[in-house]
């Protein structure tokens, strides 16, 4: 009985594969805001999940015409990013530690490029502006609200499950190499010259 040739997965299933991957990392994502979250949903509604298709510098890469996949991205609110961190409400981090204190420069500020008091009086003692935009201060005052806790709503997800992913990326260019592979042994020659053989 003859050998059936190996099954080579196109770009057409490794994106599917990516997308169903981006798609579990969102679920278990909106599913870890639910359960972590009390505030208007909002995060988790508006959680998205891209596949980019379009740049890749081979887009025949599988001899079919479809652009593999090269990459996963996920948009959220810049709310996300507090949440996840545990700040916000006149909680930083300094150091790695959560604790009541404030930027030295509000969000509201470094977008409309406008300086305050603490701006100005820390470029005067040399800091460059990127570092303005990060400096915290610890606050004198105690905090009334409830303490702020981290939320690893997404970041988890993605460790967890990223060797599932590489796993698809390998399994798609090995194939692709392997398809590159056997069109060129088609075309090889080996050529005999009286006592000369070489492969062309």
């Amino acid at each position: 009985m003859k050998d059936s040739a190996p099954h080579l997965i196109t770009a057409a299933e490794f994106n599917a594969q990516v997308r169903r991957w981006s798609s579990e990392i969102k679920a278990l994502a909106q599913a870890t805001l639910a359960t972590g979250t009390h505030g208007t949903g909002r995060l988790r509604e508006q959680f998205a999940a891209f596949v980019d298709t379009t740049r890749h510098t081979d887009p025949n890469v599988d001899g079919q015409g479809e652009a593999p996949a090269y990459k996963v991205k996920f948009g959220f609110d810049r709310y996300g990013v507090f949440r996840a961190y545990g700040v916000g409400r006149g909680w930083v981090r300094v150091g790695g530690v959560l604790t009541r204190g404030f930027r030295a420069r509000s969000e509201r500020e470094i977008r409309e490029k406008t300086f305050n008091v603490f701006t100005t009086e820390l470029f005067r003692k040399g800091m460059t502006m990127r570092e303005i935009n990060t400096h915290k201060f610890l606050s004198k005052e105690k905090g009334t609200d409830k303490v702020r806790t981290p939320l690893d709503w997404l970041d988890q997800h993605i460790n967890r499950r990223i060797n599932a992913l590489a796993d698809h990326v390998q399994e798609f260019y090995g194939d692709a190499a392997m398809r590159i592979l056997l069109e060129e042994i088609g075309k090889v020659r080996i050529v005999k010259k009286g006592n000369n053989i070489s492969i062309q």
